[in-house]
Order: structure tokens, then C-alpha cells, then sequence
């Protein structure tokens, strides 16, 4: 009973573990993405009037956020990414995830990127995160998606 009740501590620190990493992931990366603002330039997507652009074969995303930088976000050795762009170079680039537990798959999805349709640009994003163990059967593992809708009101200009 003893080593049942360890083996379930364990279990339930790693599993709050999981949700600890991906709830700040989720809340930072959707609070971003939801304050993306439209290209106009274009200054860091590749065509003018994009709202958002998928990145590493749809592991990444790319947009301009609040402060009028060049943002994007990936996955990068397990671990989520966030990556400042300025000039087509890297200015500065932080980690939001550690490294247990190890994201094992992001994917983006865009809708309403552009200025061709009528639709509210629209990024749904989906993870799965796992957990380290000695044996693979006791890893926790999560899986999590949102949809963010743009804030401002997509408009041509």
C-alpha cells in the first residue's frame, strides 16, 4: 500500500507539472495571438495584408503583436519558442516551456489570415505534452486546443 500510494504522489506532481507548463503556454501565446495586428507592409509576413502566417510546416506561426514586432512562435527541440524577428534577423528568442516535461507535437491552423475572404482571421493551435518516466506507460501525457480570434475587426485597407 505504501508503494501504491508513493507511485500515486508521483503521478498526480507530474500531472500538475503537465498543467502547469501548459496552462502559462496557453494563456501567454493566446493573450499574443489575439492582439496580432494586420501587415500592411509587408514588414515581416510575406505578403501585404496578412493577419497571421504558418511557419515550419505548420509548428510555427508568425505575426506582428502589440508592440509592432515581428513575433513567432514554434516548436524547437520539444520545447515551445518564442522568437523576435527585426530586419529578417533573430533579435531575441526565449523558451516558454522547459525541458520536462517535452511538448511532442504544436500545430497551427489559420483561417481568415488574409485580405481575400470574409472571415475574422482565426488561429487554432493544438499540443501534446508528455512527461518523463522511467517506463512509458507511467508518463503522463495531455493533449490541448484552442481557437483565438483575432481582437481588432479585419477590415481591408
Amino acid at each position: 500500500m505504501l508503494l501504491s500510494g508513493i507511485a500515486a504522489q508521483r503521478s498526480s506532481l507530474a500531472t500538475q507539472e503537465l498543467l502547469d507548463q501548459s496552462s502559462f503556454a496557453i494563456e501567454y501565446m493566446t493573450r499574443s495571438l489575439r492582439q496580432a495586428r494586420k501587415d500592411l507592409g509587408p514588414t515581416c509576413l510575406s505578403a501585404q495584408g496578412l493577419n497571421y502566417e504558418l511557419t515550419q510546416v505548420g509548428e510555427g506561426i508568425m505575426f506582428i503583436n502589440a508592440n509592432s514586432q515581428c513575433q513567432e512562435f514554434r516548436l524547437t527541440a520539444q520545447r515551445i519558442e518564442e522568437v523576435f524577428w527585426q530586419g529578417g534577423e533573430i533579435s531575441s528568442q526565449a523558451f516558454l516551456t522547459s525541458n520536462n516535461p517535452a511538448i511532442t507535437s504544436l500545430e497551427f491552423l489559420l483561417k481568415g489570415e488574409g485580405q481575400d475572404d470574409d472571415f475574422q482571421p482565426r488561429v487554432t493551435f493544438a499540443f501534446k505534452i508528455e512527461g518523463q518516466g522511467a517506463k512509458a506507460e507511467s508518463r503522463p501525457s495531455l493533449q490541448f486546443q484552442t481557437s483565438v480570434s483575432q481582437r481588432s475587426v479585419d477590415v481591408p485597407k
